[in-house]
């Protein structure tokens, strides 16, 4: 990517059933690409990912779906 986009994204997250919404620990770091994985649920399925830059230091590949710009 030409820039560094500063962004905020939804780690350990898990399905809360009763107030039936993702849930997780929040993080920001910086987005570095956009690439593509197979979806936990179904490995025959491939996804839309980010590759953040945590603030800790650490990767981590998230789905798009819970990457949000700051």
């Amino acid at each position: 990517m030409a820039q560094d986009i500063h962004v905020s994204c939804l780690i350990n997250r898990y399905w809360d059933p009763s107030a039936l919404y993702w849930d997780g620990e929040m993080v920001t770091g910086t987005l570095l690409e956009i690439s593509t994985q197979t979806a936990e649920d179904d490995s025959s399925k491939f996804i839309p990912v980010g590759i953040v830059l945590l603030e800790d230091g650490t990767f981590q590949s998230v789905p798009v779906e819970f990457i949000y710009k700051i």
